[in-house]
């Protein structure tokens, strides 16, 4: 591969990365926008008991589909359950 090729193939690649970074800049913010919008629905909801049930379930099943994402769920899921009322110790 001679310096050109190379060059070029480093620019492409740079190109790349830049373009992952941006995507995952708009994947957080997009969360980020989600979560406020969920906290606020589930601050006002009228039945949090029967949510915090129904989320509960829907954790499980994201934590054994996709064990190599549930410690990084665990976080979040916290927060979520403080938001339906369960206080973690």
């Amino acid at each position: 591969m001679d310096s050109k090729a190379l060059q070029e193939a480093v620019e492409l690649h740079g190109q790349n990365i830049n373009g992952l970074m941006e995507n995952q800049l708009a994947l957080t913010a997009q969360v980020q926008v989600l979560q406020a919008a969920l906290a606020t629905v589930l601050l006002k909801h009228p039945d949090r008991p029967a949510l915090l049930a129904t989320f509960q379930q829907y954790m499980k099943i994201c934590k054994d589909s996709a064990p190599q994402l549930a410690s990084r769920m665990e976080a979040l899921e916290g927060g979520m359950l403080a938001l339906l009322g369960q206080h973690q110790a």
